[in-house]
């Protein structure tokens, strides 16, 4: 071992430089203090494709630790995370997480460099419409959470945050920003899901239409967000039916996937099909596609993304890996917390297997998808 520890800083960041896995490349900084030194931000591709992480529920409220399971491994890692400990709920987007306790604090947090971004209060954003914060355990009706943009790569980001209250409402914040702007939107039948895409921000109804809006960077004074509608989609089998929706972007195109659930009508349900769609704007239709090619896709209650397959070998294409997203029913499900309906659907033939061994509940924050990046 000692021989390994004495090869040259030169050829050790050759090495380090050819690892593209994250996983990987803190596996090569463990090594020993050399392999350390070439193991640094600047030898690793923050461009390169990553396998999402697993991000499983709190085991308890005083737990310092949040274990994330690993697809390619297939192991569990515990990662010392004080930020997330006890009830706090967990949006992530850009490999952060957008985390919002009892009390009405929020953060943007890296968890692997626990880096945070302190955010206004819960408190100051429900204020913008005049309503009071919820008490302590109460639902604060908050459902998305989206960046435009990793606060790693860059401090030009936004973002957007999307709350029912008397339907959907938007409001966002930007770093500098002291408290939070309103957007001009308010959806009655209320906002499914939301997505950014090349800088743009797109948010779909569970009424059909598809909406989009910019915000501007700080340098302009007074930024003009007015969402403007895109397009209004009619298919029965899609807006006809209890499903959830999600938008997903994929090789420079946007796609809607519709999630069907099954419900014993005593609070319990489970995934039982998807169908994908490509989102045509110019045509205001969707055309169902029956393969996803070399992708895969991983989504959960934030929303999901897109792994190119070809560049992993545990990642299989054609595949979306779920997690148990349905906020309104498994706070009532018999036993429990969410995270039960979660496993790896294959488009090609409609069949589910399970990808995560284990079973994690929480009726807050059940497992969720985290990409792994640096800060």
């Amino acid at each position: 071992m000692a021989n390994w520890a004495e090869l040259p800083h030169d050829l050790l960041t050759l090495i380090a430089k050819r690892v593209k896995v994250i996983e990987n490349f803190i596996a090569f900084s463990a090594v020993c203090n050399s392999w350390r030194t070439a193991a640094t931000k600047e030898n690793f591709d923050a461009f390169s494709p990553q396998v999402p992480l697993l991000m499983l529920a709190a085991d308890k409220d005083s737990d310092d630790y949040r274990e994330f399971y690993s697809l390619s491994k297939q192991n569990v890692s515990r990662i010392f995370l004080p930020e997330a400990r006890g009830p706090v709920e967990c949006f992530p987007s850009e490999g952060w997480l957008c985390a919002i306790s009892c009390i009405g604090e929020m953060k943007l947090l890296q968890p692997f460099s626990r880096i945070s971004i302190q955010l206004p209060s819960l408190k100051a954003l429900l204020s913008l419409h005049g309503e009071e914060a919820p008490k302590e355990g109460e639902w604060h009706c908050i459902d998305k959470a989206v960046l435009s943009a990793s606060p790693s790569v860059t401090s030009d980001y936004s973002l957007v945050i999307s709350r029912f209250g008397e339907g959907s409402l938007l409001s966002f914040w930007r770093p500098g920003d002291l408290n939070w702007t309103n957007i001009n939107f308010k959806k009655f039948d209320g906002i499914s899901t939301m997505v950014c895409c090349k800088g743009q921000f797109y948010a779909l109804t569970f009424g059909g239409e598809v909406w989009v809006f910019d915000i501007a960077c700080r340098s302009i004074s007074k930024p003009i967000v007015e969402p403007r509608i895109l397009a209004r989609l009619r298919d029965d089998d899609v807006f006809h039916n209890p499903v959830h929706f999600y938008l997903v972007e994929i090789s420079d195109a946007l796609f809607i996937l519709t999630r069907f659930l099954h419900s014993n009508g005593l609070g319990c349900y489970h995934t039982v099909k998807f169908n994908v769609y490509e989102l045509d704007l110019t045509k205001a239709k969707l055309n169902k596609v029956s393969t996803l090619g070399n992708s895969a896709i991983c989504l959960g209650r934030n929303g999901a993304s897109s792994i190119d397959s070809s560049a992993f070998t545990i990642v299989k294409p054609n595949q979306i890996y779920f997690t148990d997203d349905g906020v309104d029913e498994y706070k009532y499900c018999e036993g429990g917390g969410g995270g039960r309906d979660m496993g790896a659907y294959h488009l090609d033939d409609g069949s589910i297997e399970s990808f995560y061994p284990g079973l994690s509940l929480s009726p807050i924050c059940p497992p969720t998808w985290v990409k792994p990046s640096f800060s």
